[in-house]
Order: C-alpha cells, then sequence, then structure tokens
C-alpha cells in the first residue's frame, strides 16, 4: 500500500511539472527514482502483448503489464494535470521569480545526483554530455513557429511533446509552446474537449511506446554516454528556468534584495528536495504479474 502512495505522490509531481513550460516530468521521475522502472513498465507493452491481444488472450496479455506501478503513477499524473494545472500556472503568472527559482534549484541538485551514477567519464561521456547541453541550451532559445490545429497536426504534436516529456531537462509543455499548441492543448483539458484530448492522446500513446523503447535501449547497450547525453540537456534547460530573463536569454538579478533573498530560499528548496528525495528507501522495482 505504501509503494502505490508513493507512485501516485510520484505521478502528481510529474503530472504538475509537465504542465510548466521549461520543466520536466522525465527530471521528477529520475529524481524519485522510478525512471528506469517506468521505461520498463512502458515496454512491457511490446509485439508479446498485442499477439496474445489480438488472439483474444486478453487476460494473459493484460498480466504482462505491471498494473501496481502504472496505474498509481497514470492516477497521479492525470489528476494533477487536471487539478493543479491551473494553480501551478496561476502561481507561475503571479510569483515567476520564486517559482522558476525553486525549479532552477531542483534541476541542478539533479544534475549532481544523476553526475554520480556516471560510471565512465571518458572522451565520449564527455562529447555527449556538451552535445546534450548545447542541444538543450538552443532549443530552449527557440522561437515558436505557427502550426494549425487540424488533427494530424494535434497528433504529431503530442508525438513529439510526450518524446520529451520522458526526457529529463526537456519539457514536453515547451514543446507544445515552440509547435504553438500549448495555449490550444491547455484549454481542451481545461474545458474537457474530449475529441480534441483524444486526438492529442493517441499521438502521445504511439509516441510514448516507441520513443520508451529506444532510450530504453541506448541506457541498456550505452549506459554512461546516454546518461551524460540526459545530464547535459537538464544542464543545458537550465537557461529555461533561470528566474531573471532578458528576452530569452539570462539576466543578471535585479538591485532588489528582498527579491534576491527569496528566490535564493526557494532555490536552497528545490536543492534540498531531490537530495532528501534520494535519501528515502527505494521500493522494489515493479514487476508484471
Amino acid at each position: 500500500m505504501k509503494h502505490i502512495l508513493r507512485y501516485l505522490l510520484c505521478g502528481m509531481a510529474m503530472g504538475a511539472a509537465d504542465v510548466v513550460p521549461g520543466v520536466s516530468g522525465g527530471t521528477i521521475a529520475f529524481i524519485t527514482g522510478i525512471y528506469q522502472p517506468l521505461l520498463d513498465a512502458i515496454q512491457s507493452v511490446d509485439r508479446n502483448f498485442f499477439r496474445l491481444l489480438f488472439q483474444g488472450h486478453v487476460l494473459p496479455a493484460l498480466r504482462r503489464i505491471p498494473w501496481a506501478f502504472l496505474l498509481p503513477l497514470a492516477t497521479g499524473i492525470g489528476c494533477s494535470i487536471f487539478s493543479l494545472a491551473r494553480l501551478v500556472l496561476y502561481l507561475l503568472h503571479s510569483y515567476p521569480v520564486v517559482i522558476w527559482a525553486f525549479f532552477f534549484g531542483l534541476i541542478a541538485a539533479s544534475i549532481v545526483l544523476l553526475f554520480r551514477n556516471l560510471g565512465r567519464r571518458g572522451g565520449k561521456e564527455g562529447a555527449s554530455l556538451a552535445a546534450g547541453v548545447l542541444f538543450a541550451w538552443c532549443l530552449s532559445g527557440a522561437e515558436a513557429v505557427s502550426m494549425s490545429q487540424t488533427p494530424l497536426m494535434l497528433f504529431a504534436a503530442g508525438f513529439i511533446a510526450i518524446c520529451a516529456m520522458i526526457l529529463p531537462g526537456i519539457s514536453g509543455a515547451f514543446i507544445l509552446v515552440l509547435l504553438g499548441q500549448y495555449q490550444y492543448v491547455l484549454s481542451a483539458v481545461a474545458s474537457l474537449n474530449l475529441p480534441i484530448l483524444a486526438i492529442f492522446a493517441l499521438g502521445c500513446l504511439c509516441g510514448l511506446l516507441i520513443f520508451a523503447r529506444v532510450l530504453n535501449t541506448c541506457l541498456r547497450r550505452w549506459h554512461d554516454a546516454t546518461l551524460a547525453l540526459l545530464i547535459g540537456i537538464m544542464a543545458g534547460s537550465l537557461r529555461t528556468v533561470w528566474p531573471w530573463k532578458d528576452g530569452s536569454m539570462p539576466a543578471l538579478p535585479p538591485s532588489d534584495m528582498p527579491e534576491i533573498l527569496v528566490a535564493l530560499l526557494c532555490c536552497a528548496a528545490g536543492l534540498c528536495l531531490p537530495l532528501l528525495v534520494s535519501a528515502l528507501p527505494r521500493p522494489p522495482r515493479p514487476e508484471a504479474r
């Protein structure tokens, strides 16, 4: 029961992060220690699952999936997106420096924790790290494009955004902003526009099943190089969550000392949270029945 509650809370944290343009739910999954189990759980929906399903063996197919892990996690994500989205966006609009400072500390501490897990630190890993930083830095400074809200474009947006959502450091919400679909999808969530949400969810599902398999394969075959790339992406994404900006570029803090002190306190809270979570005992890896 306690593990189910943990997965539910992790899902709520991931959902709250995913609605913020600049923060990745994948980062939260890394912090809470469920990232690899999440990729494994997604990968359990494989060709054998569909073979059994299409042959009419529904129960054997469903038993391949770790529902005790995925159901509370998905429930937490869904509840958070539909209930906390407005609160998170309100705080982001009303207290941007406070929220961005907290997320800056959160991601910075996550980078330190991930770097500890890096085994080899040679030239290949250094190149992967630099490539990740450059990719995320350039992506976070990109300008939004104008895309029509057709079913095909909405499906494509869901496909691309979900790939970003499971990558630590790349915000799926920010990708939607770049694709010009963020307000459209968020309005559909707020108004429960089911046809729009269904098309978007279908794109997310297809992207999730394909990209999670690719990422999991990379982590298993080239663990250190892939991990270094993910660390670099997270480091480059710090540009997006820097509390003070001049356009899309980071800027120096203002001379307002109370604002700087509050930002430092929130940043410190963000730094401490992953360290505290990493010290908690981890639940056993979920397995399908």
